[in-house]
């Protein structure tokens, strides 16, 4: 039993530095959405554009090497792109200036 407490910590391990991981690129691109938003809003634009999100799912899926399947790939990604979409605009969401500032002190 012993040696599977141990091979499980350590796995447990690996997820939580790719959960760290995950966390770090999602606030990455949450400060890029917050951008394009603020050049959308600039410029005029629409801030949602179906063809780009489908051309990302469908980089996202062609890029894939498993073990996730197509499928699954566009479970996992359709409400993340959809969050970014709904939740972020400029200067606004867990990525504006505002709110990392105050969570840099």
């Amino acid at each position: 039993m012993k040696h599977f407490e141990t091979e499980l910590a350590a796995l447990r391990g690996r997820i939580d530095a790719i959960d760290s991981q995950l966390l770090t690129l999602l606030n990455a691109r949450a400060a890029v959405v917050r951008d394009i938003f603020a050049l959308k809003e600039r410029a005029g634009v629409p801030r949602f554009n179906r063809a780009r999100t489908e051309a990302i799912l469908q980089r996202l899926v062609e890029a894939n090497r498993g073990p996730l399947s197509a499928q699954e790939v566009r479970m996992i990604f359709t409400p993340l792109l959809e969050f970014f979409v709904e939740h972020f605009r400029a200067g606004s969401g867990a990525g504006s200036t505002a709110e990392s500032s105050e969570s840099g002190r």
